[in-house]
């Protein structure tokens, strides 16, 4: 089922496009001049990077103030943006099936993240390696 729903799908440019996950996001916003900050801003500046609705929810309900959340509810809504559809539930069930069947887990904010890259076939850039777990997702890890 995966890779039927994947194959079909071409509507971006996969050649330099990814999606950020929140690690990645709370790093860049809490240390911009790290290694994956620095990462960050590159693809930023590139317009490289696909914002999805579960890592805008969670950089925006980590907000400390509210001109912080104005600052970037303002900046986030500029990006582009990737929507959820009937196909990225499915696939993200079968995910979640295949995950559960072999006694793993994925949260489900991260599980919708994996399942959007997969859908649009984009690398997922984060920090930490829960999303290995996802067959045929590729990830790459970044440096703190």
């Amino acid at each position: 089922m995966i890779e039927s729903v994947i194959n079909s799908w071409s509507e971006f440019d996969t050649a330099s496009m990814a999606i950020a996950d929140t690690s990645v996001w709370l790093n860049y916003i809490n240390r911009p001049d790290s290694p994956s900050g620095r990462t960050l801003d590159s693809y930023l500046t590139d317009g490289d990077v696909q914002m999805v609705g579960p890592v805008l929810t969670e950089i925006l309900q980590g907000c400390v103030s509210q001109s912080d959340y104005d600052f970037w509810a303002s900046r986030l809504a500029e990006m582009s943006f990737i929507e959820t559809d009937k196909d990225t539930w499915l696939i993200a069930s079968e995910v979640n099936y295949g995950l559960m069947r072999r006694g793993r887990m994925l949260g489900f904010a991260d599980l919708i993240i994996a399942s959007l890259a997969l859908q649009h076939s984009l690398p997922l850039l984060t920090l930490d390696n829960d999303f290995e777990r996802v067959d045929n997702l590729e990830t790459y890890i970044l440096e703190q």
